[in-house]
């Protein structure tokens, strides 16, 4: 595990749960939920826990306020995506009371026909490097930090001839990731949801 203290934990996972609290895929599920606040801030420092143990989280220039969190497909286990969704769930039990709990398992109904991180089967056989999570603090934007987190990925990338992948559930982020040469390649749609999956691909370059 990273040596990163407690304090760096609570502040990551804070501007974790900052940076998605408008996600639409965040907003359905946590629809109608009176702890929704405290359900996505222990959520996020479940991802923060897993992600730095695995080794997936990296931050820019050691600031807890700017992280990207990724993983080379060759490190990509099963067993800890049981682990983690069996974490998700206890703190999911834990937090809320009975009629939030009911109220959360209707809202994942509602969308799990567009969550999917089996997509790129697809499009790619070999190996690749998925890119799950980018957020920078309020207080860094527009600072280059989203561009000084993503482009030792795209380099890495280029020198290692893998192609990077993401999905987002933001349309807004298409744009922006298109920007940095990832092509749109599926939308994923469910009759349940307006909400989308966007999946994405950067192939590298030469």
């Amino acid at each position: 595990m990273q040596n990163i203290n407690l304090t760096a934990i609570d502040t990551i996972a804070k501007v974790m749960a900052e940076s998605f609290k408008e996600d639409p895929l965040n907003l359905a599920l946590l629809n109608g939920l009176s702890k929704k606040d405290e359900l996505l801030q222990s959520h996020s420092k479940i991802h923060v826990k897993n992600a730095i143990k695995k080794g997936s989280l990296q931050l820019l220039d050691d600031d807890p306020r700017a992280f990207l969190v990724g993983v080379d497909s060759t490190h990509e286990k099963m067993i800890d995506d049981i682990r983690l969704v069996i974490n998700i769930y206890l703190s999911t039990i834990f937090t809320l009371g009975w009629r939030d709990i009911r109220t959360i398992f209707a809202n994942n109904k509602k969308t799990k026909g567009i969550v999917n991180f089996q997509w790129q089967k697809e499009f790619l056989n070999g190996r690749f490097f998925r890119i799950k999570i980018v957020a920078v603090d309020k207080e860094l934007r527009e600072t280059g930090a989203f561009r000084r987190l993503i482009t030792p990925v795209i380099e890495l990338s280029d020198r290692s001839n893998i192609p990077l992948i993401l999905e987002t559930h933001n349309e807004k982020n298409v744009g922006l990731y298109e920007h940095f040469g990832f092509e749109l390649v599926k939308t994923i749609e469910s009759d349940s949801t307006d909400i989308k999956q966007y999946c994405m691909i950067r192939k590298p370059g030469p």
